[in-house]
This record gives structure tokens, C-alpha cells and sequence, in this order.
């Protein structure tokens, strides 16, 4: 999908309600008082033909009644009239449209309204906000589309919120009046505009500061990425919250790398790659965006926090140990700034008390949190109390943090440990001042790491990668074939550079003995039967034979539960186990994933899951923070194994989901033995896309 201009839809010079009304308490009511309340410059006309006026408005019985041809109509009927008010707004020669309306239900001729509805709109090249829709607040236009009755007094501001849901953006709208907005907007079904079209638009705003998103799901996800990496090139924040992240249970049975690796965790792996910065709930949502939308980035060094209880210093601590945030060491210099102004028995450090018995604390706060922010090591100040209004105490701290904000341009915040304090005005006049109150201590935590990871971001230069030289070859060897045996998988591992131990397929039990002398004691024997994904599980792999009479039993035990069909090969059990898959996502392609395997696949709840191509310098860079890892680079005086050869296969098989993205929906290299001087695959399930969408 190619960007469009959804200006007529945000930014109209005119806007015709249809279903406007005068009666209270009604959706055309709340719709137009909305509408008429934002400061909207362009013409607004209510359509109704019960009325004549009312509101201090003209109303129109239809659109073609209108004075001019406007820019966008907003269609506030039910579902039965839906359809003749799109036509009628196509005939008025429209260019975009909101729809309140869920659109469930058929139209007369038994189609499904939402299939109909969608077809009119394409077809007339109309822009359309829904349906299923609460419509918009686009402040900097002074523009409300909406059913629903909010605050009015919204301030305008530099945060975008592009919402799939209609009860998130009222929460937003309705509740808190310190997050100052640009836009929000409700998507609704996106039948035609989505939500990478919000998020485009906005980027184009000036006032723009960071976006927040809450999504369902991914339209379009290639436009979504390249959307992305806009806000990235822009330098603007993205602060997402992504429901539904159930892994699909149709994975489980089929490879270790699908249980392990579902829809979310890829879905995670790709928006980091692009900035994106992750939360889990909606105060975690906002408090990002808060601390965001004060535009200043974090100095270098880490954060300091100060205090007016020990106990609250304690429980950030904990918090931030949790979510990896960490305290900046103060300077010698910092400290005897600070000492001389702490009450007996208080320590100059960070995170720092500075309460005591609360004797000077007007002084003692000011000067210390003036020290902590100027030290090089900081890079932002929390401020933390349970902030609340009227409250001489916190009215002083509310002119200190004023202060110390002023003199700096490190990121200072207000946190308050309880979300539930009274602070709305004292919230509203530090919002005034730049200074943004978070609520909740983990909250503020994320936020903060947030704010710090953003500042640290550093895009992968995209890796160069060539497509094997004969990859129609290949790609005509695999292609129609549904399950690739073990033979034909490591001949594919092969072809890419990934080493796997020599071995024969056999269908009889001389060419079974024979292939073991030929290839030399000791060998493994493995079914080669199709569609057996896990041979362990079902008795399918002989270990550790040493003989020709060995070899005998173990075909024929093999041959007689699982079939004629056997793979024989070179018996390696030097080195430690490790695993190497694909999924093929649906909506953004092959991932990787790296980590321990065999039995520890199980056991080790670590991985690293990696979008293709990468380089094998790329993939040592992530596997150099999992714990397995320390067991090849000489744990505690072990010998050292052959890292380098396992990040060198992961780049090999990045190459080859890549070139076969098509083709592959699942792969398991498990396990891949690391020596102590290479890396080999001993094992491959791969299993081919349906033949029918190929």
C-alpha cells in the first residue's frame, strides 16, 4: 500500500454531519456539540431534515441542500440507512467519510452491509475513518468528530494517539487533561484508512512529538514498517501496546522453534527492530507518552531519583532492578555538594533520602536535587513523593522541582508512587511548566527506560545479502514438496554452508550395515519416514552403535515401528547442544530463532529470535547476553567451544529463510552440536508452505 492524503479526513475546510440533532442525551447531539466546540475554523452544517435550526445552527435536510460541496461527511445513522448515505455522499462528491455505525447486519440483497460499505468506498476512491469508529479529536485543527460527550478545554499538544479502540481513546479523551494531544483517533474497522495512515499523517504535523499506538492488529504490514522506520528517521518515539498475544496453538505440534516462537514474540522481535517502544497496559502507555511528549532527550549516563521516604527508596530500587533500569554513580563532587545539607544520619547517594527529620527541607531538597541533575553522570531526575494538591509540603516540593526543571535541560519528572493521590491541578500546573507527574512507580520505571533506550537506539545497517547462485535449482528441489525428509534437509543445510555429518539413506538392512562400515563405527540410525517431526518422541533414533551386529537390531527395530526408510550417520557427540529454527510469519515473514537445544530446549527458557538476512557478527552480539552462552566462551575454566561457528551457521540459515521466505513455513535444526571447532546440524525437520499458495 502506497501512503495516501488523508487531509480531507483530518484537516477538512468543511464537515457535514449527518444525523446532527438537537434532542438531549442523544449520539447527533453529543456529535455536534463536539464539533462546534473544538474552535474549528472551516464550515460545519448539521443535516437533518427534522430541524430547521437549533444550537445556534442552520440545519439542512440533505446534502445536496448545502452551499458547497464539502470535504468530509460524517454519517451518524444506523445501520439500515448506512449504505444510501455513503451513496448520497458519493453523489455529493465527497472525499472522505466517518462511519459511527458497527455495520453488522446484510443489505437487501443478503450481502454483508461491512462488505458492501467497503466496496462503495473503494470503488468512489473515498477516504473513510471506521466504521465501528468514536471518531477523532484532531486539536491542532480545532476539529472533534464524535458521538460521545468529553471534556471540553483540551489542550493541544505534541502527543499523537492512533487508537483500535473506541473505549481507549475515551479514556484518554475523558479522564486526564495533563496529556496534551495533537490527534486521537479511534480507527474503528479501517476499511479503507489505517492505522500506518494516521501515523504517516501525523508525522507530516509539526507539532508531533511521539505516538502512541494501540493495536489489534496489522494492516498492511510492509506500509506499517516503512511507516515505522519514518518516525525512526524523524526521531520520533513510538510508544506501542499490542493486545491479543496468544501464541496460535496449530504451532505447537509441529516444531520446537513454533512453540516456542509465536505470532507475538516475532510480532515483538520486529518492532524493536524498528524503535518501537513496548508496553503491557494503558497507564504504562501513558506514562511513556507523558514523559516523552516533554521533548527533551536523556543525557548520557544513567538516572538519579531523590526521596522524601526511605521505605519508597527502597521499593524504586527493587523496581528498577527488576526492568533494568539503572542509577547513575555520582561523582565525588556531586556527593560533597550534597552532604552538607542532609540531616544527621542520611547518606549523599543515589537513589537519595533526603527527608531525615524534614528540618530545612526546602533547602536541603533544592540544592541536593539541583546537585544530582548538574552531575555528568545523570542523565534525568525523578522526583519522587505521593504527590497531592493542597498540601503545604507538596506545594513546596511543586517550587522546587519548578526550579530545578528551569535550570536544566535533563528530563525532570514528578512520580508518584500511588496512582490514586489527588493531584489533577497540581498535575495540570506542572504540565504548564514542562514537568510531567507520572503515576505509579513501575510505570514511571518503564517510562524512563523507555526515554533512556530511545536515546540509545542504534539501527543494524541492513545486512547485504546475495541470493544463492542457484536458487531456482533449489527452490524447484523443495517447491510442492509438503515435508523435506532428513536426507534432502541436510543436502538444502548444505548448499548454505551448514555443516552436517555424512550419512546415507538406506531401505533394507544390508544397505543399513553396509552404509555403517562405509561411513565407521560408531554411527546413529534415525527413521527417515515423512511427517515424523519429533524422532525421539516416537522411538526413531538409535544411538551409540558400535558394531555390525548393533547395526542389524537397530534397523530392523526401526524398520518393523516406523518403516523401511533410515538414515545412517556418523555417530558426533563432542560438544554441547544447541538449535537453530524458522517460523514463517503471516505477516512479516521468516524469524529466527537461536537457542540451547536438546533436552536444554526445554530446560532454558532463553532465546534470541532474529528477523533475516543478519550477519554472524549481528548474531553475537545478541547471543552474547544469554546465560547458555557463557558454556562455550570457557565457563569457570571449561574448554572453549567454537562460538563463532555457531553465530556463522545462524547467519548461514538467515540466508536461506530469506531466499526461501516463500517456500518455508517451518524449520528445526535441533540439535546443532558446537564443538570446539565447529558447529553441526545433526538433525533438520523442515516443512514446505501448502502446496496451494504456492
Amino acid at each position: 500500500m502506497k501512503a495516501v492524503d488523508i487531509r480531507p479526513l483530518m484537516a477538512p475546510n468543511s464537515v457535514a454531519l449527518v444525523g446532527a440533532s438537537c434532542t438531549k442525551n442523544s449520539f447527533g447531539r453529543a456529535m455536534l456539540d463536539m464539533a462546534l466546540s473544538g474552535n474549528f475554523k472551516g464550515h460545519i452544517y448539521p443535516v437533518n431534515p427534522k430541524y430547521k435550526d437549533g444550537l445556534g445552527c442552520r440545519f439542512y435536510n440533505t446534502l445536496s441542500a448545502l452551499p458547497e460541496i464539502v470535504d468530509h461527511v460524517v454519517l451518524a445513522v444506523a445501520n439500515e440507512r448506512l449504505e444510501n448515505a455513503l451513496l448520497n455522499a458519493i453523489e455529493h462528491k465527497v472525499k472522505a467519510v466517518t462511519i459511527f455505525a458497527d455495520c453488522y447486519g446484510q443489505t437487501h440483497d443478503g450481502l454483508p452491509l461491512k462488505d458492501r460499505l467497503k466496496s462503495i468506498a473503494e470503488e468512489a476512491d473515498v477516504l473513510l475513518c471506521g466504521p465501528n469508529s468514536m471518531g477523532f479529536h484532531n486539536l491542532d485543527h480545532g476539529l472533534r468528530i464524535t458521538p460521545f460527550p468529553s471534556p471540553k478545554g483540551l489542550v493541544a499538544g505534541s502527543i499523537t494517539a492512533i487508537l483500535q479502540s473506541g473505549s481507549v481513546m475515551g479514556a484518554l479523551a475523558h479522564n486526564d487533561k495533563r496529556l496534551r494531544f495533537n490527534l486521537l483517533v479511534s480507527t474503528g474497522s479501517e476499511y479503507c484508512v489505517t492505522a500506518a495512515d494516521y501515523m504517516n499523517w501525523s508525522l507530516s504535523q509539526s507539532t508531533t512529538s511521539v505516538i502512541g499506538l494501540f493495536l489489534e492488529s496489522v494492516r498492511d504490514p510492509e506500509y506499517f514498517l516503512s511507516v515505522l522506520r519514518r518516525a525512526q528517521d524523524q526521531n520520533i518515539p513510538v510508544v506501542l501496546l499490542k493486545v491479543g498475544r496468544t501464541e496460535m496453538s496449530r504451532r505447537m505440534a509441529l516444531s520446537h522453534t513454533g512453540a516456542k516462537m509465536g505470532e507475538h514474540l516475532i510480532f515483538e522481535t520486529v518492532m524493536k527492530s524498528h524503535g518501537v517502544h513496548l508496553v503491557e497496559t494503558i497507564d504504562e502507555m501513558v506514562a511513556s507518552l507523558h514523559l516523552f511528549s516533554q521533548a527533551r532527550s536523556a543525557a548520557s549516563g544513567h538516572i538519579a531519583s531523590i526521596h522524601d521516604s526511605g521505605g519508597e527508596r527502597e521499593l524504586l530500587a527493587d523496581i528498577c532492578n527488576d526492568t533494568g533500569v539503572q542509577f547513575a554513580q555520582l561523582s565525588t563532587t556531586t556527593k560533597d555538594k550534597i552532604t552538607p545539607w542532609l540531616p544527621e544520619g542520611l547518606k549523599a547517594e543515589n537513589p537519595l533520602d533526603a527527608w531525615g527529620s524534614g528540618r530545612n527541607a526546602k533547602e536541603t531538597f533544592l540544592n541536593a536535587a539541583n546537585a544530582l541533575v548538574q552531575d555528568e553522570n545523570v542523565a534525568a531526575l525523578m522526583y519522587v513523593l505521593d504527590w497531592r494538591q493542597d498540601y503545604y509540603l507538596h506545594e513546596m516540593h511543586e517550587e522546587i522541582v519548578k526550579a530545578v526543571s528551569l535550570a536544566t535541560q535533563k528530563p525532570v519528572a514528578a512520580v508518584s508512587n500511588y496512582a490514586l493521590t489527588l493531584n489533577q491541578d497540581l498535575a495540570l500546573r506542572l504540565s504548564e511548566q514542562n514537568i510531567p507527574l507520572l503515576e505509579g512507580t513501575k510505570e514511571a520505571t518503564i517510562a524512563f527506560k523507555h526515554l533512556l533506550n530511545h536515546r540509545d537506539a542504534s539501527y543494524e545497517e541492513k545486512c547485504e545479502h546475495q541470493p544463492h547462485l542457484d536458487l531456482k535449482r533449489i527452490i524447484h528441489d523443495i517447491k510442492m514438496k509438503g515435508w523435506i525428509g532428513e536426507t534432502e534437509g541436510f543436502r538444502l543445510l548444505e548448499e548454505y554452508g551448514i555443516s552436517t555429518p555424512s550419512s546415507r539413506q538406506v531401505d533394507n538392512v544390508m544397505s543399513a550395515i553396509g552404509a555403517a562400515s562405509e561411513l565407521g563405527y560408531p554411527v546413529v540410525m534415525k527413521t527417515a519416514m515423512a511427517h515424523i517431526a519429533h524422532k525421539t518422541e516416537v522411538g526413531g533414533v538409535k544411538l551409540n552403535i558400535n558394531n555390525e551386529e548393533q547395526a542389524r537390531i537397530a534397523y530392523t527395530e526401526l524398520s518393523s515401528q516406523l518403516g523401511p526408510d533410515v538414515i545412517v550417520a556418523q555417530m558426533i557427540s563432542e560438544g554441547i547442544e544447541w538449535m537453530i529454527g524458522i517460523v514463517n510469519d503471516r505477516d512479516f515473514g521468516p524469524a529466527i530463532m537461536i537457542s540451547p537445544g536438546g533436552i536444554m530446549v526445554e530446560l532454558l527458557e532463553e532465546k534470541v529470535v532474529m528477523m533475516p538476512p543478519f550477519t554472524a557478527m549481528q548474531a553475537a552480539l545478541k547471543l552474547k547476553n544469554l546465560k547458555a552462552t557463557k558454556l562455550l566462551t570457557g565457563y569457570r575454566g571449561q574448554q572453549e567451544l567454537a562460538f563463532d561457528a555457531l553465530c556463522e551457521a545462524a547467519s548461514n540459515v538467515s540466508r536461506l529463510a530469506y531466499d526461501l521466505a516463500n517456500y518455508i513455513e517451518e524449520m528445526d535444526i535441533n540439535p546443532i552440536l558446537i564443538s570446539s571447532t565447529q558447529a553441526v546440524a545433526l538433525d533438520v525437520m523442515l516443512k514446505i508452505k501448502n502446496a496451494d499458495t504456492l
